[in-house]
């Protein structure tokens, strides 16, 4: 282990050296001055922070990462580097309780996703000398083998701020959803949540796909929230506004689908048209909003898909004509062409749209203990 661990500190800090080594100046200038934006940092943890997430996480203007460019271009990596390295694309943040210290190692318990880390720190077997069980680290792991290393200095905080910590472990879990869905048990519990709610929706609304005009969405919405909580417990509904976009939108379209959850459309009124009649695509507006639609690699491919299904043939229309590719078939091309341009939506099976209320998030809203 211990073998492993010193190869780990020390291609830690050939990363970092690569990372902040001048190639990457205006890069990392970007992201220093979005992480200090509020003005300087106030410890040596946020001090690093910025130069951590970008060795790690931040995408270059090439879509690759400096991870893969340090493995592309340091000589002399074997087999097992790379394997190490290539991993460190994970990063694992969060608040995290202290519940056991040895001389080499600790154990952490994440309040954002209620696992356990065994953690090792580059700084050798003291490191944690001045850690305790129920203190707290708030910080970042990278993946060492079955265990974890200490990614940047974290912030250390006494068993006194645990009240302080909860609130900040509920907001990044609650604004992080995917952060929790690490836990296995966490994400069957929010996918069988979302089950329910789809029910529930389909219920309140009988179907699962409705539009409405823009104007209508928030007091519906809320309307079918109360109606939720009402059927199925949990936390009372915040306030709902929709983004400006769906306002102003002649029609919006709900969609409550099985496995992508509850997505909200634009002018999804218009699309159901063209799809009714697959000529309209040579008017400009019917072909910029498919093509929006299509070609925004954010946007769900659920709501082309359903139109799709209604009538593979019309749909084959439609998208010869955007495409200007007679003969283009839904059936035999459709995912293709879906795939082509959203493959972060076919990457794996989509998340849960809905947040599983940890103990952490329960003890925020005032909720009562989660068994």
């Amino acid at each position: 282990m211990m073998s492993k661990l010193a190869r780990a500190v020390e291609l830690k800090a050939e990363l970092v050296h690569f990372a902040t080594s001048g190639r990457f100046a205006a890069e990392l200038g970007v992201v220093l001055d979005r992480f200090y934006s509020g003005g300087p940092p106030a410890d040596e943890a946020a001090a690093f922070l910025p130069v951590d997430f970008f060795a790690h996480q931040h995408e270059l203007p090439g879509g690759d990462t400096v991870v893969d460019r340090f493995l592309a271009e340091t000589p002399g990596l074997d087999r097992t580097d790379v394997e190490l390295v290539a991993g460190w694309k994970i990063v694992v943040e969060g608040v995290f309780e202290v519940r056991a210290v040895d001389e080499a190692a600790v154990l952490l318990f994440n309040l954002v996703d209620e696992l356990v880390y065994r953690a090792f720190s580059n700084l050798g077997e003291g490191a944690f000398a001045s850690l305790e069980p129920g203190m707290f680290v708030v910080g970042r792991l990278i993946p060492l083998g079955a265990d974890w290393l200490i990614s940047a200095p974290p912030a250390v905080h006494t068993a006194g701020a645990r009240s302080t910590l909860v609130d900040v472990a509920a907001r990044l879990a609650l604004g992080h959803p995917a952060w929790v869905f690490r836990n296995p048990v966490l994400l069957a519990q929010a996918r069988e949540t979302q089950r329910a709610q789809r029910r529930c929706f389909t219920e309140y609304f009988g179907s699962d796909l409705i539009v409405l005009p823009g104007v209508d969405v928030a007091e519906l919405v809320r309307g079918y929230l109360a109606h939720q909580v009402a059927r199925l417990g949990g936390p009372p509904p915040r306030g709902f506004d929709p983004p400006a976009s769906l306002v102003v939108a002649r029609t919006v379209g709900l969609i409550f689908d099985e496995a992508a959850g509850l997505g909200y459309y634009a002018e999804f009124g218009q699309l159901e048209e063209l799809f009714n009649d697959p000529s309209l695509v040579v008017r400009a507006a019917y072909r910029d909003l498919l093509s929006a639609y299509l070609r925004g690699d954010t946007v769900s491919p659920v709501p082309l898909q359903r139109l799709a299904e209604r009538d593979p043939a019309r749909a084959s229309e439609v998208f010869a004509g955007l495409l200007g590719r007679k003969g283009f078939d839904w059936e035999r091309s459709g995912e293709l062409l879906l795939r082509a341009h959203k493959p972060g939506h076919f990457a794996g099976p989509p998340l849960p749209t809905v947040t599983p209320v940890t103990a952490a998030i329960a003890e925020y809203l005032g909720l009562p203990a989660q068994p």
